[in-house]
């Protein structure tokens, strides 16, 4: 085999793999603590507390923190 076929394998290949996977391309996102806010150490404590006990319980991680967040503007 020369040169030719084996870039040309390669490229099909390759191209192959990107067609399956365009779909999945992850992007990321920097994010910063709020500035000017403080948590306490209580609350902090409790909360990894309770979001151990729910991944304990079967919830998916994924999901976990924005039912957190929608249950918890109930209680404000």
């Amino acid at each position: 085999m020369n040169i030719n076929n084996h870039m040309n394998k390669f490229t099909s290949k390759t191209q192959k793999l990107y067609e399956e996977n365009v779909g999945s391309i992850k992007t990321t996102r920097r994010q910063f603590y709020p500035r000017n806010f403080e948590l306490s150490e209580e609350f902090l404590d409790a909360f990894k507390i309770e979001y151990k006990r729910l991944l304990e319980s079967g919830q998916r991680p994924k999901a976990l923190l924005e039912k957190i967040n929608k249950a918890l503007r109930f209680h404000v």
